[in-house]
């Protein structure tokens, strides 16, 4: 299976549970929405339906619908309907200030507090592929194909262009936000992968480039800025003109180093990711597939699977040192998802990874830089037990279940007491998700009962790590005949009761009438 299939594959997956996806989505837009929505995703990612994206200073939210943009106030328990739809959105951290790239391609500046564009950029970006704001709010980046253009965010105004070397698959910024790290496209010449990261300094539009022997990934940059890590989940050709005559180091993790003179490749280590890195970058975490290695990689041959040992196993790297230690998982390969504090894996072994085998129709993935599943439901043991549902200690090297109710990591928040989690496990309708509750100090899960409509559709988290937002579907209201879509947008402690706010939203153009053929042909709103 070749990696845009796998990639491929996330979308179908996501729209199981978020809705349905915007029109003609591409793999290259880098549509994988995280799973873990603690910090509302990667900024300036793909709005796909269903999604929610809450500010900074948790004062607005953005909410995606199939055919509108919902602007949800959170402090006046209000919303509005915009204008035009958006089609990625990032935000200011410095005030009430968003910045969204439209359908048709044009990229606009919006007061959240009024629902007004302060400004509208005439050009037209029909190859987004990165949209990020600096934290400080002084640089607005925007790539597109092969070229990065820097706007002055205040104005709208193009400070200036840069030529790529290769149109942008992922991205970010560097500590201090002045620099951005461009991941390109992969390119194979002699079944080699050759891939190129760019370092650019968005005040001079000067850029420093470097090719990796790897494939395509989303960087991991360490938090002083000194070192980059990508690394793929899957690393192969589509087509071998020679079978015999292939890359043979396959899915490494590539390490990067960034000096005042630019960027410079160190050494590719054993492993496949995304890498999951903690947020003091004391640890990455990457794993590692028995059957897919390359044994010049290590300097350490002991650290070798031996003929017996399970398939796949956990790389924790110390990325200073690049000394890792190799843990056993099983045939297969659960979610991992790191816990806030960067001290454990969240295991979620309801969706395993067949890494390299043929994945049939009724297959499914999730590949974000904190989690990596792919796969069928398969009964493979998992850190030797039927259903693993857990922490692995990451000091420990140990697995430990949670007791109580089985859950996934489908969609989930981490609160800020860093012993608290809220995951959505998609409902067997599709509509929705189930919320449960994981004391990661008891290891125990437990479902939460409450009215939450047809389904829980996004989870949210405000900055005070203790609001969670609950966006959930409802049935739709019959107006005469006509059928309106509707919503509730739930602020809550408990995950239960909207004791912080509750805002019932209504869409403003019917979707159906109400007879029963229109309805069942509208899908989920009906209900």
């Amino acid at each position: 299976m070749n990696r845009k299939l796998s990639l491929g594959i996330v979308f179908a997956s996501l729209s199981l549970f978020a809705g349905c996806l915007p029109s003609n989505p591409t793999v290259e837009e880098g549509g994988a929405n995280a799973n873990d929505r603690t910090n509302g995703g990667e900024p300036g990612e793909v709005l796909l339906t269903g999604a929610m994206e809450v500010s900074p200073n948790g004062h607005f939210a953005i909410l995606q619908r199939n055919t509108v943009t919902v602007l949800l106030d959170l402090t006046q328990n209000k919303y509005v309907e915009l204008p035009q739809q958006l089609s990625r959105v990032t935000f200011s951290k410095t005030r009430d200030v968003a910045y969204a790239l439209l359908p048709g391609g044009s990229l606009v500046a919006l007061d959240l507090a009024s629902a007004t564009e302060l400004w509208h950029s005439s050009l037209a970006y029909t190859d987004v592929s990165l949209l990020r704001v600096t934290d400080d709010d002084t640089s607005l980046l925007v790539a597109n194909g092969l070229q990065a253009s820097v706007f002055d965010p205040a104005t709208g105004v193009v400070s200036g262009d840069s030529k790529l070397p290769s149109a942008t698959t992922f991205g970010t910024f560097l500590p201090g936000g002045h620099k951005a790290v461009l991941v390109g496209h992969t390119l194979w010449q002699n079944h080699a992968p050759s891939t190129s990261v760019s370092l650019l300094d968005l005040a001079t539009r000067e850029i420093a480039v470097v090719d990796i022997p790897n494939c395509e990934a989303p960087p991991s940059v360490l938090p002083d800025g000194s070192r980059i890590l990508v690394s793929p989940t899957f690393c192969e050709e589509d087509r071998a003109s020679n079978p015999d005559d292939k890359w043979t180091n396959p899915d490494p993790v590539s390490i990067v180093d960034v000096s005042a003179s630019g960027l410079s490749f160190l050494k590719n280590l054993p492993g496949f990711g995304p890498v999951a890195l903690s947020p003091d970058g004391s640890r990455a975490v990457a794993y590692l597939d028995k059957k897919r290695i390359d044994a010049s990689m290590f300097d350490d041959k002991s650290l070798i699977p031996g003929a017996s040992a399970p398939q796949y196993h956990i790389m924790v790297i110390d990325p200073k040192t690049l000394a890792y230690t190799v843990s056993p998982i099983g045939d297969a390969l659960p979610r991992f998802a790191m816990t806030r504090d960067g001290k454990g894996l969240l295991v979620d072994s309801s969706v395993k990874v067949i890494h390299r085998a043929q994945v049939s129709a009724n297959a499914y993935a999730s590949v974000t830089p904190t989690s990596v599943s792919l796969g069928a439901n398969v009964s493979v043991k998992v850190f030797d037990q039927e259903t693993a549902f857990g922490l692995f200690d990451l000091d420990a090297r140990k697995f430990v279940g949670f007791s109580g109710s089985q859950a996934g990591l489908d969609r989930f928040v981490q609160l800020g007491d860093e012993k608290t989690v809220l995951t959505l496990q998609k409902r067997p309708d599709g509509l929705g998700g189930l919320p449960y509750l994981i004391d990661l100090e008891a290891r125990h899960a437990s479902p939460l009962t409450g009215d939450y409509g047809t389904g829980v559709r996004d989870v949210g988290l405000l900055p005070d790590g203790k609001t969670i937002v609950l966006r959930f579907r409802q049935p739709a209201a019959q107006i005469g005949n006509s059928l309106f879509a509707r919503e509730t947008y739930c602020l809550s402690l408990d995950g239960v009761t909207c004791a912080m706010g509750r805002v019932e939203y209504q869409a403003s153009v019917a979707f159906a009438t109400a007879n029963t053929s229109d309805c069942a042909n509208m899908g989920h709103d009906c209900l």
